[in-house]
C-alpha cells in the first residue's frame, strides 16, 4: 500500500493522474486547501497568550487576521524555509523521528478487569490498554484549522517521500505541523518569550502580509 503523507493525499494523486497540475495561472495564483491540526489544549492556550502577547507589545503592527492558525503555518513556513536553505535530509529526518517519538509516543492505560474463576468466585486482573496520541489526549485537545496554498502542503509530502518512502515509518504533513509548534513553545517554556522571538515572528507576518 502507498504511504499517505497527509488527509488530503495529494502526492500520490498526483503520482496515480488523479488529480493533475494545476496549470500556470493556477500555480501563479495559488489553490488554497485546509488542513486540520490537532493539539493538546494546554498548548492551544498558551498559543492564545503568545497571540495576545504580540498584540499587547507591538499594536496595530500585528495583523487584525493574526491567530493561533496563522501562528502555526508561520511556524511550518520557517521550517520549509530552512529545507528550502539546504539542511540535509539526515539532519531532518532524526529531528522528525525524534519529534514524533517525543510528542506521539503511545500511552499504556492501567485497568482492572473483574474475570470469572468459577460460577461462584470472581476475581481482578490487571489489563494494559494502548492508546494513541489522540485517543490518550481525548479530553485536552483542540482542532486547528489552518488554509494553505497547496503547494506548501505537497513540498511537505515530497519532503516525506524522500525521507520515509523505503522506511516502516509514517509521518504526515499535520504532524509535522504539531511538531515545530511544540518545539517553538517548548523553546518558549524554556527560555521566556522574549522579544526578540515576538520580532521574528511579527517580521514573518509582515513579509508575507
Amino acid at each position: 500500500m502507498r504511504k499517505s503523507f497527509s488527509h488530503l493525499n495529494i502526492l500520490q494523486k498526483r503520482l496515480s493522474g488523479i488529480e493533475e497540475a494545476k496549470g500556470f495561472f493556477k500555480s501563479l495564483f495559488g489553490s488554497y486547501k485546509y488542513l486540520e491540526i490537532n493539539l493538546p489544549y494546554y498548548d492551544y492556550i498558551r498559543a492564545t497568550i503568545f497571540v495576545q502577547d504580540l498584540r499587547d507589545n507591538f499594536g496595530e503592527e500585528v495583523p487584525y487576521q493574526f491567530n493561533e492558525a496563522v501562528l502555526l503555518w508561520i511556524l511550518y513556513d520557517d521550517f520549509l524555509n530552512q529545507i528550502k536553505k539546504g539542511a540535509k535530509n539526515e539532519q531532518i529526518a532524526k529531528y522528525l523521528k525524534l519529534g514524533k517519538a517525543k510528542y506521539f509516543q503511545e500511552k499504556i492505560k492501567q485497568k482492572r478487569v473483574l474475570k470469572p474463576l468459577n460460577s461462584n468466585t470472581f476475581h481482578f486482573e490487571n489489563e494494559e490498554e494502548i492508546m494513541d496520541y489522540t485517543d490518550a489526549q481525548e479530553e485536552k485537545m483542540a482542532s486547528i484549522i489552518i488554509r494553505m496554498r497547496e503547494t506548501e502542503i505537497l513540498r511537505g509530502e515530497v519532503l516525506l517521500y524522500d525521507l520515509f518512502s523505503n522506511e516502516e515509518f509514517d509521518m504526515t504533513v499535520e504532524e509535522i505541523i504539531v511538531i515545530v509548534f511544540l518545539d517553538f513553545f517548548q523553546q518558549i517554556k524554556n527560555d521566556g518569550s522574549s522579544l526578540k522571538v515576538q520580532k521574528s515572528i511579527l517580521s514573518h507576518i509582515k513579509r508575507c502580509s
